[in-house]
């Protein structure tokens, strides 16, 4: 009986990914979600072969009390060859905004985070993928009381599931 669903499964299946368009090709796009502190959904689209260009929204937590909000991200990724397990390096630009973060926090409620990131992407099927990023951010908070309230936040991590189409 495991059989015959894993053979119908297959079947099913099979289409799908023989008709998948090339994942890292131009005009290939994704939809993206990240899991990390910050999570993020977002969407990719491929400027040219290898280059995507990434948009996406998400929650911003940082672990204070009563900070959390919207995030607003921009990026580009280079993916840095082909094949099941491709490395990529990564650059983007980040707003925060939490009218929450008044009282309680550092931070008057936006922040504006600018990060490079190194990842790995690994294709479990042709057009779904996990990757794993590590990187480095500087974050530039709105100060409270005048302050400034600028820093770097030296390691960035997350894993992100990506299904592309």
């Amino acid at each position: 009986m495991k059989r015959h669903v894993a053979a119908i499964l297959l079947i099913l299946c099979l289409p799908i990914v023989l008709l998948a368009a090339e994942p890292l090709e131009m005009s290939s796009k994704y939809l993206s979600v990240t899991m990390n502190t910050s999570p993020i959904i977002s969407g990719g689209y491929f400027l040219q072969k290898n280059l995507a260009l990434k948009a996406g929204v998400g929650f911003a937590f940082s672990g204070e009390e009563n900070t959390n909000g919207l995030a607003i991200r921009l990026g580009l990724d280079k993916y840095l060859g082909k094949g099941r397990l491709v490395p990529f390096l990564g650059a983007f630009t980040r707003f925060d905004i939490n009218p929450n973060a008044v009282n309680n926090a550092d931070w008057k409620g936006s922040r504006l985070t600018l990060g490079g990131h190194w990842g790995l992407n690994y294709f479990i099927f042709k057009q779904f993928s996990v990757a794993a990023t590590f990187g480095a951010q500087l974050q530039m908070n709105s100060p409270k009381n005048k302050n400034s309230s600028t820093n770097f936040s030296s390691f960035t991590s997350g894993v992100k599931l990506r299904f592309f189409f």
